[in-house]
């Protein structure tokens, strides 16, 4: 028997078996770009970018990001719609962009993509179409990611715009509206160039180093894994050398069993680069600590549960029930300045992004993927209140937006005219509801 890595769209929003046309379709196709628990409680816009499919209750809102005009009769695919879902500061980022005027946020955004995108230039805004790209190699159709509008561009300043290692990387390097585009399982499905084979972990007792192998390294996605170093579960021994500067190994604190972890998901494994391990040194060390940017760790096998509030306390008996959170799969933030994570909820069972150890010198962004409820009680999960994403006040001004993989998707009818020359129809703002 043999097990592999799959981070899967939640079953609860399966796509229906009905015309591409129907509400019933657009509102599970368009709200499954984001993980099941932000996606059940989304507000779904159609086509227009106008009428509301369904009002949501949490904040977030889900439409299309395809700015080319929709098939009458639907889009092919989720793939083809480029579905976006996103939060009020990811609204205050694409407004920014859409008045060509620096966004002005409180924290960074994330926007999710997780049907991905038909593709464009990763260095020149706008550039949606290879046949108008300059250089064939900035071109980039991705699979499933998660986007970070950031409030400050120049903190990315340090990333790499390399988008053909699995690392997370920056699209628009430079400019007003860089961002940060983070692969998800599944990225390269598009761009067979970039090997993405899943990593299967063997049927072999859980002592064997192919096993911890396997088990390790799949705590990231395929890209990542496949060159990553792999460390025994002693932190010093390497099973394996690598070749991309990322690794993994187990994160559990406890004491290993001597037949070896029963799971993948106990052994806790971790993967990081560089720069996390000054993160990780910094809390081993008990000092702050210094990095040349935030880092990201993956934990796609998740943990087997800690206090979201206390470091250190890894027992439900030292916790309390509030504060207690087993994860699923999931990616976490290691910030420069951890006071950049204030603005972010110490709420974990929302489903949206949130600080772990808020306050702490250690605080730490979690970020949840889809199925990382698997180990909580089903009662764990709440909906927060709130208005859809792109609903403001009166005297707010209300701008049509979607992004194509960070590049604005409802574009100004001028825009939309002179790129794909065609008669277009002035969108109109979205509905206030």
């Amino acid at each position: 028997m043999v097990f592999a890595l799959l981070v899967p769209l939640p079953s609860i929003l399966t796509l229906p078996d009905l015309p591409h046309s129907s509400a019933e379709w657009k509102i599970a196709a368009y709200s499954s770009a984001a993980p099941a628990e932000l996606a059940v409680g989304a507000t779904v816009y159609d086509n227009d970018a106008t009428t509301v499919l369904r009002a949501g209750t949490n904040g977030w809102s889900c439409m299309s990001g395809n700015p080319r005009p929709a098939p009458a009769e639907g889009w092919s695919s989720a793939h083809t719609a480029m579905p976006v879902c996103f939060d009020g500061e990811g609204y205050k980022w694409m407004m920014g962009w859409m008045t060509s005027t620096a966004p002005v946020m409180e924290r960074n955004a994330f926007i999710w993509m997780l049907h991905g995108d038909v593709g464009e230039d990763n260095t020149t805004p706008l550039v949606m179409s290879f046949d108008e790209i300059e250089d064939p190699d900035n071109w980039i159709e991705s699979g499933p990611h998660l986007m970070m509008m950031p409030k400050d561009p120049t903190s990315l300043d340090a990333f790499s715009a390399d988008f053909t290692t699995g690392a997370p990387y920056v699209m628009f390097q430079g400019q007003t509206w860089a961002h940060l585009m983070i692969p998800m399982p599944g990225y390269y499905t598009h761009t067979p160039s970039v090997p993405e084979t899943p990593i299967i972990i063997p049927d072999v007792p859980h002592t064997e180093a192919a096993w911890k192998i396997a088990a390790f390294s799949s705590a990231a996605p395929a890209p990542l894994a496949s060159g990553a170093t792999v460390m025994d579960t002693d932190g010093a021994t390497v099973l394996r050398a690598g070749t991309n500067g990322w690794t993994c190994l187990s994160g559990n604190p406890r004491p290993a069993p001597a037949e070896g972890w029963p799971s993948a998901h106990a052994a806790m494994p971790v993967c990081l680069d560089a720069v996390g391990f000054k993160w990780i040194m910094g809390w081993m060390t008990s000092s702050t600590p210094v990095m040349e940017r935030d880092a990201f760790v993956w934990m796609l096998h998740g943990d087997v549960g800690e206090d979201n509030t206390r470091p250190a306390v890894l027992s439900k008996e030292e916790s309390t029930p509030e504060n207690w959170i087993e994860s699923g799969p999931h990616l976490m933030l290691m910030p420069k300045d951890p006071t950049s994570l204030d603005a972010f909820t110490a709420d974990f069972t929302t489903g949206v992004p949130y600080t772990m150890f808020k306050g702490n010198t250690y605080a730490h962004l979690m970020v949840p993927l889809p199925n990382y409820y698997d180990y909580s009680p089903a009662a764990l999960l709440t909906q927060p209140s709130g208005k859809p994403a792109s609903v403001h006040s009166a005297s707010s001004p209300v701008v049509v937006f979607a992004v194509v993989g960070f590049v604005a998707v409802l574009v100004a009818a001028v825009i939309v005219k002179s790129r794909y020359r065609a008669a277009a129809k002035e969108p109109k703002a979205p509905a206030l509801v």
